[in-house]
């Protein structure tokens, strides 16, 4: 059985070099059982001059491969190779032994080919330096444009990634940031750092759309303009791509008759980002994503947890297959992250509550329901008499399984009726999401009926629509009215959108908040001379979405697991294979022509409710239903069972709480709570009683700034500081809080600490 083992495991690695360009018969290329002083080397990795560059060990497939370092470094050091592969033929790790500074070996999905090892010991000749080498500041990119600023909370993005890249030698990064936080800039902020310090020589940055990719490309072409970035699909064909060095790809683009395996080597790309992160990690897509061995980081403002509430140990014993499935798509898991604890986290919640900000819009929900709508929302359905027969329709099957014209124009008048309009008196920018193609066409027809030359339809049917979208986002069509499906239900940046429309239910929490998401960018109007802030944006909400997420959805049941999209025959790996949880794609059944025995109904619909209410700095619930919201959500939950616990918060025994939480409650599957990730998810350096009192409403939790205010007044007055010694003391406190940086060179009492302008400047 072993033997039987470890010929599998060598099948499976040959296959792997062969699918890596490798000809495991060419005794140029490679060596068998190679015979030396330190024992026999499984295979020998020959350079185009038959130089040894890489010894590859072999382990069966029930052994874990990295227990083979040592082994394998011997071999390296007796053939003087720069580099070590361990596997089992399922998993493989790679070391760059000839780099002192990589300690270690990391894990890999495809081997290297010898063209990228090649160019691997050549960039050994002359390593990178350190990415905090690099300095970066507010100001980091405004040289290229005086309107580009990075903010603060960006800032700390990226030198949390240089930090982890650095000091921990990490390959993955998930960056869990709210829409409309500027995702784009700071990607090109992080991808010139690397390119900078020579720790990327080519980017490969994937989206799922030719819109984003389109988009971009608007900021990649001024701030990484001498790195010639290029769009895949073009430049492939023109003969630009040799020459660049940030190539800009969607997935389908690259899935199409697998370019990715046939034009890319493994290592071709030093850096890999994933836009919209939840997305290309599964299906088709995860081969393509899985194939690139770059760096990798994953950027999305709702990643996908499908290991939340889940006992994994029973679910591994009763179906390992689901359970696999779930690792396999869950995104922090993907990009090595713990449950719930992205690399970097910044929501909705911190961008409308940040003391430099807030650099988001609240919404101000209009709920509006008529009739039909309100029938359709009950457990029994809406109730109506079709070809002499009773039938019920939940709110799911309007305009899907039966027209309502009456309906469509009643939501059409309140929507202009109940719309904000912009400073200068007319409707604001307004972007309708209909539930199909055929609805949003339907609703475009109302809209113009009523206010000639008022709406445009934008959804992948429609000829052009991407430069449609685009010119609607410029101000460069007359109809400030768009009316679209899914086409930008994402990654669609339009400012000055005023009003976000519900013309039709959701039930994905990804999805409402990525919709949400359109209308939250702040915006400045000028109408003559005067200035207006946007201050809000109005939800109109027409099916009862927000009531149904802040009231009825239950946020404690696991993540089903998506329904896999199978490609039409003969067209394998050339159409779209990426959708959300939901398993639904813009255009999917909405493409589809309309059956004609849909009955219409000809009745009247009347409004029968509307309720305002603006949504405070806090957020809907399903804004913080986060690390942060599921760990004040568990905590109430531990303390209505504990009562102990209870007692022990009742009379503020400090000591007692914090044993009981370090026995029961930290440290458990699947959130992991722990003092040191409150401090980071909440952003404030607080004692972890601090967190606990205020997630059950005992304390308010100090900001930040309270807190570095009481420290310095404490050594002020227990050292007896004077005026000037307190003002420098409060200088450092201020950066060692705000600069992760300056964090660690306090830690480790190292004096750079002191070079940062703000403390020269005090002296």
């Amino acid at each position: 059985m072993t033997q039987k083992s470890e010929v599998f495991a060598r099948a499976l690695i040959d296959k792997a070099l062969t699918e890596s360009g490798w000809d495991i018969f060419d005794s140029l290329q490679m060596e068998f059982e190679y015979n030396n002083a330190n024992g026999r080397a499984d295979y020998l990795l020959k350079d185009r001059n038959g130089r040894v560059l890489c010894v590859l060990e072999a382990k069966r497939e029930d052994i874990d491969p990295y227990d083979a370092k040592e082994q394998a470094r011997g071999y390296a050091e007796n053939l003087n190779a720069p580099f070590v592969l361990l596997s089992n033929g399922k998993e493989h790790w790679f070391w760059n032994y000839e780099r002192r500074d990589e300690a270690d070996a990391y894990r890999i999905e495809s081997l290297p080919s010898c063209e990228d090892l090649e160019r691997q010991r050549f960039k050994n000749m002359q390593p990178p330096r350190p990415l905090l080498t690099e300095k970066v500041d507010t100001n980091y990119i405004r040289r290229f444009r005086d309107d580009i600023l990075l903010h603060g909370y960006q800032v700390n993005a990226l030198n949390e990634i240089a930090r982890q890249f650095d000091n921990e030698k990490r390959h993955k990064f998930l960056l869990e940031m709210a829409t409309g936080t500027g995702k784009t800039l700071l990607c090109a902020a992080l991808i010139r750092r690397f390119l900078e310090t020579r720790n990327a020589e080519r980017v490969l940055f994937i989206v799922d759309r030719i819109e984003l990719a389109k988009q971009t490309m608007e900021d990649f072409n001024v701030i990484l303009r001498e790195y010639s970035p290029v769009i895949y699909k073009n430049a492939r064909r023109t003969g630009e791509l040799l020459g660049s060095s940030v190539v800009v790809a969607t997935i389908q683009s690259l899935m199409v008759d697998r370019r990715y395996r046939e034009e890319f080597t493994p290592f071709y790309f030093d850096l890999v980002v994933n836009d919209e992160a939840h997305r290309s990690i599964y299906g088709d897509a995860r081969e393509v994503v899985q194939f690139f061995q770059g760096t990798r980081i994953g950027l999305t403002a709702t990643p996908k947890a499908y290991l939340k509430n889940i006992d994994i140990d029973k679910l591994g014993a009763e179906n390992p297959k689901a359970l696999e499935a779930r690792f396999l798509r869950d995104t922090y898991h993907y990009f090595g992250c713990e449950p719930g604890n992205p690399t970097f986290r910044y929501d909705i919640i911190d961008a409308v509550k940040d003391p430099e900000g807030p650099f988001l819009c609240r919404p101000k929900i209009i709920d509006i329901r008529s009739d039909i709508t309100t029938q359709a929302l009950e457990e029994t359905g809406w109730a109506v008499t079709i070809n002499e027969e009773e039938e019920n329709y939940k709110v799911q099957d309007l305009e899907r399984k039966i027209f309502t014209p009456a309906r469509n124009e009643l939501m059409c008048k309140a929507f202009l009726e109940n719309a904000q309009k912009a400073p200068d008196g007319t409707l604001g920018k307004s972007i309708i999401f209909a539930v199909n193609q055929t609805h949003a066409t339907s609703l475009t027809k109302i809209l113009n009926s009523i206010q000639p030359e008022s709406a445009v339809t934008i959804t992948s049917r429609i000829k052009d629509a991407s430069t449609i979208a685009k010119d609607f986002r410029d101000g460069k069509r007359k109809e400030p009215i768009a009316v679209s499906v899914d086409m930008l239900s994402t990654g669609y940046n339009c400012r000055d959108l005023l009003n976000v429309v519900l013309m039709r239910p959701i039930f994905s929490p990804t999805e409402y908040i990525q919709i949400k998401g359109r209308g939250t960018r702040r915006y400045t109007f000028k109408d003559g001379n005067t200035e207006y802030e946007k201050e809000f944006f109005f939800l109109l909400d027409f099916c009862g979405v927000a009531e149904y997420f802040e009231e009825k959805y239950d946020y404690t049941i696991p993540l089903e697991l998506p329904k896999e999209s199978k490609p039409k025959s003969g067209s394998a790996g050339t159409g779209r294979q990426v959708a959300d949880e939901t398993g639904k794609y813009e255009g999917e059944d909405s493409g589809k022509a309309e059956k004609p025995e849909i009955p219409v109904w000809q009745g009247k619909d009347t409004v029968i409710s509307k309720e305002i209410y603006v949504v405070g700095p806090d957020g809907e619930k399903v804004d913080v239903m986060t690390y942060r919201g599921a760990f004040e959500r568990d905590l109430k939950d531990f303390a209505q069972k504990t009562s102990d616990f209870q007692q022990a918060v009742e009379s503020e025994d400090d000591d007692t709480v914090e044993t009981i939480l370090n026995e029961r409650f930290f440290h458990r599957p699947e959130w992991f709570y722990s003092p040191d990730k409150l401090v980071k998810t909440y952003g404030v350096p607080a004692p972890t009683l601090s967190f606990i009192y205020h997630a059950l409403g005992k304390k308010k939790l100090p900001s930040k700034e309270q807190i570095v205010d009481d420290t310095v007044d404490s050594l002020a007055a227990r050292f007896n500081l004077r005026y000037s010694e307190q003002k420098w003391l409060q200088a450092l406190a201020k950066l060692v809080v705000d600069d992760s940086e300056a964090r660690q060179q306090f830690l480790e009492d190292n004096p750079e600490i002191f070079f940062p302008r703000p403390i020269q400047a005090i002296g």
